[in-house]
């Protein structure tokens, strides 16, 4: 995945960069009073934009709903849905000042307690990949978690709201399923 890095513009509003995986770079600029500019640049490096979009609020919105999905599923999506049946993948983002945070994956007891299994967690410089019990929860991180749809408000509120054994001991009593 590219990294996108975000400059603020003082007066003006922030500025994202996104470098494409096909060699070229757009940048999209937040003006503070909500109206959007997408630059696209052919090469990375290249000083001049080929194209330059404005659009307003509204419109930004209502393309960003396009692009994510929101209309139609790429038939890979509907494909996978029916492959997974009642099964769904989820990211989900660790809440800021989580009680999970800093306990590993077996002391947080997800898949016991809500039925909730933790497949990777992403995080920067580096994602997790093929979770493991012994891994720990950071601040920041988003996990990437497979269930059944209807388990998901207990893993959420689990995952902000706790209650978790202290860090690095073993759990005396985890009460099981929410």
């Amino acid at each position: 995945m590219n990294q996108v890095t975000q400059t603020r513009l003082p007066g003006v509003g922030t500025k994202f960069s996104i470098p494409t995986s096909h060699g070229g770079r757009l940048a999209v600029i937040q003006h503070n009073d909500g109206m959007r500019e997408i630059y696209f640049f052919q090469r990375r490096d290249d000083d001049e934009p080929c194209a330059v979009i404005q659009l307003e609020d509204d419109e930004a919105r209502q393309l960003g709903a396009v692009i994510g999905g929101a209309y139609e599923r790429p038939r890979i999506v509907e494909e996978l849905e029916m492959a997974f049946g009642e099964l769904a993948i989820e990211w989900v983002p660790v809440p800021q000042g989580s009680p999970a945070i800093g306990h590993s994956l077996a002391e947080c007891a997800f898949r016991a307690r809500t039925g909730i299994t933790i497949i990777a967690i992403l995080r920067e410089p580096e994602p997790v990949t093929g979770a493991q019990p012994g891994d720990v929860i950071k601040e920041g991180d988003t996990l990437v978690t497979v269930g059944k749809l209807g388990q998901y408000a207990a893993f959420r509120k689990l995952l902000a709201d706790g209650p978790f054994p202290a860090p690095n001991q073993e759990p005396t009593h985890i009460p099981k399923r929410l």
